[in-house]
């Protein structure tokens, strides 16, 4: 037998979950399972509490993904730097790599990616993607900027290649 709580949160969670998918399938970097990402949030969330007694869930859970999206890439950028210097003392040659633009879009930053999503694709305004991402509205204005710049210019690269 479930207990209400359970239900509450089963309910909210089934109407949250596809926003939170595309989220997750945006902010994971290619290496991370966008599942595994969210499924990570909603674990760590649920230890502190139920979820329909958060003031609110959907943000708050994007916000966990976003800060464990973030660790993960300055984890991986450890891994790589790591990498980069034992093939230098090897001298191990890479494979070569083809271009994509979803290439593109992962050299961006996890923060990066999500505040273009979130201000972008989901259409939430500025105030309300600093809320998310844990930031100010100026912050997550200058961000977008600098995000779509960035963007812009990786793909102008790749298509001069």
């Amino acid at each position: 037998m479930t207990t209400p709580d359970a239900d509450e949160d089963d309910r909210l969670f089934a109407e949250l979950y596809p926003a939170l998918r595309r989220f997750a399938a945006v902010v994971a970097a290619d290496d991370l399972d966008p599942d595994d990402l969210l499924q990570e949030a909603v674990v760590r969330t649920l230890r502190r509490g139920p979820l329909h007694r958060l003031d609110a869930p959907g943000p708050y859970l994007r916000t966990a993904m976003a800060h464990l999206a973030a660790n993960h890439d300055r984890q991986r950028g450890r891994e790589r730097r790591a990498h980069e210097r034992i093939a230098a003392s090897n001298d191990v040659g890479a494979p070569p790599a083809y271009p994509s633009d979803l290439d593109d879009l992962a050299l961006l930053s996890s923060h990066d990616r999500a505040v273009l999503y979130l201000a972008d694709v989901e259409r939430l305004p500025l105030a309300e993607v600093a809320r998310i991402l844990g930031t100010s509205t100026t912050n997550a204005r200058a961000r977008a900027s600098r995000a779509r710049r960035r963007l812009a210019r990786t793909l102008a690269q790749g298509a001069d290649r």
